[in-house]
């Protein structure tokens, strides 16, 4: 395809950015290492001063958002992609994108923030660039199964890498089995790697919390108490019960099943370093032209951060393509 960008992962963050380089007349080349698009985009989206909030009279703002996730991240904030995530308005406009333009209902708030089925968000932006792609094949070019192994400079077109980060690690080339002896990874290698990490939803319908004496030590609920009159937590018992992952106890049947906790690798801790604009940047913090990289692989996890993100650097690309373009003109 001529007039292409590459983008490289077909998750949640490089789903938004496909869409958003067609929406920008560009052409875009997918390559996913897998059979199947998606990635690890599950769970909630996070929006400020949305339009579900608005008119139901949420009192929130993106000032708020910008002081809680500084300090969730404490000593490793960066600023400047806090800001773009959540301080410019972008998360709004990020969920009412999703709302208008692939039909999704996200009007169900919680006091945690807009939270929403992941996978139903991926879903949608997966119909909508394989319809593309199946009418209008020289747009949109899919190629699953693909394996990258090396950067071309120049010729094809600017490169966008939304690979993910290695914490799902369930392919036979597995990152953290290869590298795992010569790179310090003492802050993302959990003692346990081979548990399954669960819906915080589940806390809404029994789960107890207990210390290393077998006493509560936490109201589990917390602020999310709404889960239980939610349907959503009815979907996510059920796929629970089908891995056989959970179970119904009454009385002291539910003592002989006792689970402990433990960390398990969710995502990835660190990555690529990007600016605002989504453009990676060598260990002297310059920019290296046509190379982008947007959301786990530049260290963030969210799905608002994939959604914003991804639309971020599907502009960028798109920018850069057409400048690219008019210098070959002139």
């Amino acid at each position: 395809m001529s007039n292409q960008v590459i983008l490289v992962g077909g998750g949640l963050s490089g789903l938004s950015t496909v869409q958003t380089v067609l929406e920008r007349g560009g052409n875009v080349l997918v390559l996913d290492k897998n059979s199947f698009f998606g990635g690890n985009s599950t769970s909630g989206i996070n929006g400020a001063l949305t339009n579900t909030q608005i008119a139901l009279g949420v009192q929130d703002s993106a000032e708020i958002f910008v002081q809680d996730t500084a300090r969730s991240a404490r000593d490793l904030a960066r600023p400047d992609l806090i800001k773009v995530l959540t301080g410019t308005g972008n998360s709004a406009s990020a969920v009412v994108w999703l709302q208008e333009k692939f039909r999704l209902d996200l009007s169900l708030v919680s006091r945690l923030g807009e939270m929403f089925p992941g996978m139903t968000i991926t879903y949608a932006l997966m119909k909508g660039i394989e319809e593309i792609s199946n009418n209008q094949p020289d747009r949109a070019r899919l190629i699953k199964n693909a394996r990258v192994t090396k950067l071309i400079k120049e010729e094809y077109g600017p490169v966008i890498l939304a690979t993910g980060g290695y914490a799902a690690n369930f392919t036979e080339d597995s990152l953290l089995k290869k590298y795992r002896k010569t790179t310090r990874m003492e802050k993302v290698q959990p003692d346990v790697k081979n548990k399954f990490s669960v819906a915080e939803a589940l806390r809404g319908v029994g789960r107890l919390f207990l210390n290393g004496e077998g006493k509560r030590f936490c109201d589990e609920l917390g602020h999310r108490d709404y889960v239980t009159a939610s349907q959503e937590i009815e979907w996510h018992c059920k796929h629970y019960v089908g891995r056989g992952l959970m179970r119904k106890f009454s009385g002291e049947a539910l003592a002989k099943e006792i689970a402990l906790m433990s960390a398990v690798s969710h995502y990835t801790m660190g990555g690529i370093d990007i600016n605002a604009e989504s453009e990676v940047r060598d260990m002297q913090e310059q920019v290296i032209p046509g190379l982008f990289a947007s959301w786990e692989i530049a260290h963030g996890f969210s799905l608002l951060g994939c959604v914003v993100y991804g639309r971020i650097v599907g502009d960028s690309a798109s920018r850069y393509l057409c400048l690219a373009q008019l210098l070959i003109v002139v």
